[in-house]
């Protein structure tokens, strides 16, 4: 039979956990699911350990396959996959029980909704920095559509792992790509593309666990000029005014990686405002910097805003609030 969900599990030498990792996924309060357990490769005795927690479970099926990384993993497990909703699950985290059907709720309340994730806490371990958790609390404090929209260019605005997705939206956006870039942001923006929202059940559901393998440290395809490089070629396809004449707000480091990516995207960026009198009145990538002040004389552009903290965000915001502009309407971070 059809099952409601199937939940796709990557598993790659994660002996340790991934036994733990089935099992609170058999424990969730949907029992209308179907794990599809992908080991790629594992040398470690995962593959064992799979199917003793398994049990005998007929919810369960185990795929081997050669290492050939998450991508193919993934793609492997969705080849298997007829479910209307497809879910993840890393094979070193744990769902609490109620995580799918508290997912499957809001997805099904709104079929805009092309995926919905939860509020994650963060298992930390001996290499888990400020970055880390000052992600993990910005994850969280995103809710619903017009929140996440809004934060869309700058960091991944969903925890893959941790992700309910609706199948019309996942196959609609191609699915998973082998490209440049991590591949969980590609799917984002590609669902967005075809019109599809995302949002965040406001429930801690899922222990997301920091391990020094993670891909984000270890893989190039997570390297800040990927990221940047996916933004800058979906921007003028996902924001209505992204196509026109933009300004950039930041002519620090993360102004200048993004300003170069961007033209050389070919996107029309035509000025640069900083508030540091040092290079104001000098030039960047050939574009003027000038005064902050000056932004508000070409209002018929969209502001990008490239800066680096979230102090800087914060203050960019009680700006923006005294000077009446709207968070992507008018303005829109991108980093």
């Amino acid at each position: 039979m059809r099952p409601t969900i199937d939940v796709l599990m990557p598993v790659y030498n994660h002996v340790a956990w991934c036994g733990a990792a089935l099992r609170s996924i058999l424990n969730q309060t949907v029992d209308d699911l179907r794990v599809l357990a992908v080991d790629d490769g594992s040398t470690d005795g995962s593959l064992d350990a799979l199917q003793e927690a398994a049990g005998g479970d007929r919810r369960v099926t185990v795929l081997r396959r050669p290492h050939a990384g998450i991508v193919g993993a993934l793609n492997a497990g969705l080849a298997e996959s007829n479910a209307e909703f497809v879910a993840r699950m890393d094979s070193d985290d744990i769902s609490l029980p109620a995580r799918l059907e508290r997912e499957l709720a809001l997805l099904s309340s709104d079929r805009r909704l092309g995926a919905v994730d939860c509020r994650v806490t963060l298992a930390q371990t001996s290499v888990t920095g400020d970055g880390m958790r000052t992600y993990v609390d910005w994850l969280n404090s995103l809710g619903e559509w017009a929140q996440i929209r809004a934060a869309l260019f700058q960091e991944s605005p969903l925890a893959h792992p941790a992700v309910l997705m609706r199948s019309e939206a996942l196959n609609a956006a191609g699915g998973y790509l082998d490209v440049s870039g991590p591949e969980d942001y590609s799917l984002w923006l590609r669902m967005v593309e075809k019109g599809f929202g995302l949002a965040k059940v406001p429930e801690t559901l899922f222990e997301w666990r920091d391990l020094p393998e993670r891909l984000t440290r270890t893989s190039p395809r997570y390297s800040p000029e990927q990221w940047i490089g996916l933004k800058v070629r979906h921007l003028p396809t996902i924001h209505p005014r992204a196509s026109g004449p933009l300004q950039l707000w930041g002519a620090g480091p993360s102004g200048r990686r993004f300003l170069r990516a961007a033209l050389s995207a070919g996107l029309d960026v035509q000025r640069v405002f900083d508030i540091d009198p040092k290079r104001i009145g000098s030039t960047l990538h050939g574009l003027p910097i000038l005064v902050l002040d000056r932004l508000l004389v070409n209002l018929d552009c969209l502001t990008l805003v490239a800066l680096g903290t979230r102090t800087a965000k914060a203050q960019v915001r009680t700006w923006a609030a005294a000077h009446a502009l709207t968070e992507w309407e008018d303005y829109l971070f991108v980093s």
